[in-house]
């Protein structure tokens, strides 16, 4: 297989074009290295041991996950600082994080003082695990307000010294939710004001020399960072996506592609493809930085919309350039879901397959 032309491929299959995944990376890379930050890359997006290792060789100070899961198979591939970005609860999981915390450094997501509360009942005064305060500043999801998140390191300190508070962190998720550039960098900015104002107010009050962490692709892509913020942990910008291309004006920034093939065709109105809602995101942004029409676009046939998703067809309109047993690479609308849909991806370059990338923490969703 390796060395097979990508169209021979059998479908639909996951392709990732190693030349514009390792353009991306730098990029990023570069950016953090210029702002004098530290890059902990969020593996949500990719999945990836070797994609998180190859981060790790550019210039990563670590990785970041989103469950406890994608932890343990990142650290079962060898990698040894990670940090857990949501809040984990019940003996079960600490369990898992005293396996965990034995091959690899890592530091917990906490909002309330009963996710320490719980460190301290299971760990005793051997707490493992660093923890970071997650602060909403504006995304209103998880996380303190900044005034709480203040109080809470102050009763952390007092109550628990045997848990080390490694700083706070930030998601400013809600840029996304911008009608346009400037909406969305005064977003970006502002996670950063308030992110950098909390740490400056726990070290004045507690003595505590904080991690500042901020963490968002397109909050990155605003290109501004602030004095005070020490790490940002950006996720999609490993592949891009149909949303990301919209807002960067450049879909050959897209290095995830599904391979599909034309199953149907009626006329010249329409023609289905194989690659359905079980091969890629249903996912939709109707305004918005991020706007997106259809369910995908079609690389080399920008003139064609994907219509509908069903669980296994893309229907195609209008459907005359295309023919029974064409091959098409659609661009996802979302990258992140659609990469965990598979089990492997195949990495191209000119046009061939040079590797085959295990997602390895596929399914890791506890």
């Amino acid at each position: 297989m390796i060395g097979m032309k990508a169209e021979q491929l059998d479908t639909p299959s996951l392709l990732i074009d190693l030349d514009r995944m390792e353009r991306n990376l730098k990029e990023m890379q570069a950016l953090a290295d210029s702002a004098g930050v530290k890059l902990r890359p969020h593996t949500k997006t990719h999945k990836m041991a070797e994609v998180a290792q190859l981060q790790l060789e550019y210039g990563a100070r670590g990785i970041t996950v989103a469950k406890l899961g994608e932890a343990e198979a990142m650290a079962g591939a060898g990698i040894t600082d990670i940090f857990i970005a949501t809040e984990i609860v019940g003996e079960q999981k600490m369990v898992r994080l005293r396996s965990l915390a034995e091959k690899a450094k890592v530091r917990l997501a906490v909002d309330s003082i009963y996710h320490v509360e719980q460190l301290d009942r299971f760990f005793g005064d051997q707490v493992p695990v660093e923890v970071m305060i997650e602060v909403d500043t504006g995304m209103h999801r998880c996380g303190v307000e900044p005034e709480e998140a203040v109080e809470l390191a102050g009763e952390i300190v007092s109550r628990f010294p045997q848990v080390k508070l490694a700083g706070i962190f930030a998601h400013e998720g809600h840029t996304y939710n911008a009608s346009e550039k400037e909406e969305m960098k005064q977003i970006a900015l502002d996670t950063q004001k308030q992110a950098v104002e909390t740490g400056k107010q726990i070290e004045a009050k507690w003595g505590i020399s904080c991690e500042i962490s901020i963490g968002c692709t397109l909050g990155q892509l605003a290109g501004e960072f602030l004095p005070g913020i020490t790490e940002v942990r950006p996720g999609t910008y490993v592949f891009y996506d149909v949303g990301h291309a919209y807002y960067l004006g450049d879909i050959n920034r897209c290095a995830a592609t599904i391979l599909s093939t034309v199953t149907s065709k009626k006329g010249e109105e329409k023609v289905v493809a194989d690659a359905g809602a079980k091969s890629m995101t249903i996912d939709q942004r109707s305004s918005g930085v991020l706007k997106t029409e259809g369910f995908g676009k079609i690389k080399s046939h920008p003139d064609l919309m994907i219509k509908k998703l069903s669980d296994e067809h893309a229907i195609i309109y209008p459907g005359g350039s295309l023919n029974l047993g064409d091959r098409i690479e659609i661009y996802p609308n979302h990258v992140c879901p659609t990469v965990n849909l598979y089990n492997k991806a195949y990495g191209i370059r000119d046009g061939r397959v040079e590797k085959i990338l295990t997602i390895t923490a596929r399914g890791c969703n506890q």
